[in-house]
């Protein structure tokens, strides 16, 4: 179950604010990462004085190990390859593993893939260490979860450092000692018990390193007139495949001349310093679990099923927390969270969070005996029995914007044919979009299926979509 780190230690918030904590969310993807250009910005955090440096020197002896190597399979390679090699981090209170605690490895196989890209990188007369920061927009299987991972390993016992001091101060408890880097640490333990729970400074934590910002590399780099005429005949291309350019298609034109990556790192390395915006939180990467909950304690339900036996009772509560959800966005304006200030739609992962949040509060205020638990934060919240899973209901949020809408219905229907009886699941839609095309798809879709008598996911469209203010309304009826 998805828990705030200051909740979880049962501490104020301003305590880890306060001492540059990152007060995430256990148990789900929080979607931030450590930024290795961030680590610039050590501010008053003493663990992690040079940390930078550490980074640009770990990748630089890679770096000579490459240059000495004659072949693949020396010496220098080997050694080269086993130092890309990074053990699955465990325990970094950043969640984007499954249970809220898993990183990724880096294994031989895509370490020795690492290795021949910097090898094929250097031969280009290109030796610069920040290479490695950027090889996640040309290299398949790394992405910004990965070199968050390599930056936290390699830096691995300035965050124990840093997470011991921090337990010690405010007490932080569950906590046991571990047997890490060569020493003994106090830590804290993470909820099931087993590992330590690394803390994480949000100071070096951003949405999206601008290293693997694909879409945007536009803005990172300045790019000489005939490049960039390139980059946007591929970015044309793609997106009539309603796609990104691909790995490959950015690595060919970066590679087809020197200059193009000597200019790309050095742009980088010019580039601005910033991290997620943490007071405003425009994307609601953390506030969708306080702006949910407010909304449930404004807008109480009475759940009368407070220990549902079977599936009839299940469906009773979902469908009640169903129907109140749709009433605190349509009427109680929960619609106005769902989009920036600019007036931009967030991100489908909020509403589906937002929504977890207000479930999970009704659930709590009516000691329902039913357990729900979102996918690793995203897509369906799966309301379950607590005491075994013979009856359960899967909620899949998305939003109308989603181009994948539709298919995302369609490829639902083979494996819910399959289910047991007991199996039911919502298609919750939120609608945010002028049009309804594609949820005239769905529902088409959905018809068709139960006329031919099929078993299909129930259909529930809440209407998101932001409301006139009453002054505007009264300028209209002048008008008219």
């Amino acid at each position: 179950m998805p828990i705030r780190l200051s909740r979880y230690f049962d501490v104020e918030p301003s305590e880890l604010k306060a001492r540059g904590v990152f007060d995430g969310h256990l148990g789900i993807d929080n979607k931030l990462f450590v930024d290795p250009k961030l680590l610039k910005k050590t501010l008053r955090i003493p663990e992690f004085s040079g940390a930078r440096k550490d980074i640009t020197k770990y990748f630089s002896q890679v770096i000579k190990l490459l240059k000495a190597s004659k072949e693949q399979g020396d010496i220098a390679w080997i050694e080269a390859e086993r130092r890309m090699r990074f053990k699955e981090e465990n325990g970094a209170s950043l969640g984007y593993g499954k249970a809220g605690s898993y990183g990724r490895a880096v294994g031989p196989q895509l370490a020795r893939s690492l290795a021949k890209r910097a090898k094929e990188i250097l031969e280009l007369g290109v030796d610069d260490p920040e290479m490695f920061e950027l090889i996640g927009l040309f290299q398949e299987d790394v992405g910004a979860d990965l070199l968050s991972d390599m930056a936290v390993s390699i830096l691995k016992p300035r965050f124990l450092s840093f997470t011991q001091r921090v337990t010690e101060e405010l007490e932080l408890g569950p906590s046991k000692r571990f047997l890490m880097e060569g020493r003994g640490w106090k830590l804290p333990l993470t909820p099931d018990g087993k590992r330590a729970l690394v803390l994480v400074p949000k100071a070096f934590l951003s949405k999206l390193p601008v290293a693997l910002d694909r879409s945007e590399i536009d803005e990172v780099a300045q790019f000489n007139a005939g490049v960039r005429r390139q980059w946007n005949a591929m970015v044309a291309a793609a997106r009539k495949d309603k796609a990104d350019p691909s790995k490959d298609q950015i690595r060919e034109m970066l590679f087809a001349d020197p200059k193009n990556l000597v200019d790309l790192i050095r742009v980088y390395r010019e580039s601005p310093v910033k991290g997620y915006d943490f007071e405003k939180d425009v994307d609601g990467l953390l506030n969708w679990d306080s702006i949910g909950r407010s909304s449930a304690r404004a807008n109480p339900l009475d759940i009368p099923v407070k220990h549902p036996t079977n599936l009839s009772e299940v469906r009773t509560v979902v469908d009640l927390i169903l129907k109140k959800f749709k009433k605190n966005v349509e009427e109680n304006r929960l619609y106005e969270f769902l989009y920036r200030d600019d007036g931009k739609p967030k991100h489908e992962v909020f509403a589906q969070r937002l929504f977890y949040a207000v479930a999970d509060a009704y659930c709590e205020a009516n000691n329902v005996d039913l357990s729900r638990e979102p996918n690793a934060g995203n897509g369906p919240v799966d309301f379950k029995l607590s005491k075994g899973y013979s009856a359960r209901i899967l909620v899949e949020v998305k939003k109308s914007s989603n181009s994948d809408l539709v298919n995302g219905f369609v490829r639902q229907l083979p494996e819910y044919e399959k289910s047991e009886s007991t199996d039911e699941s919502v298609y919750l839609v939120v609608r945010v979009t002028k049009g309804d095309a594609s949820i005239k798809s769905v529902m088409k879709l959905r018809d068709k299926r139960l006329a031919e008598g099929k078993k299909v996911p129930a259909i529930f469209v809440v209407d998101g979509r932001r409301k006139d203010s009453a002054s505007k309304h009264r300028k209209r009826s002048r008008r008219s």
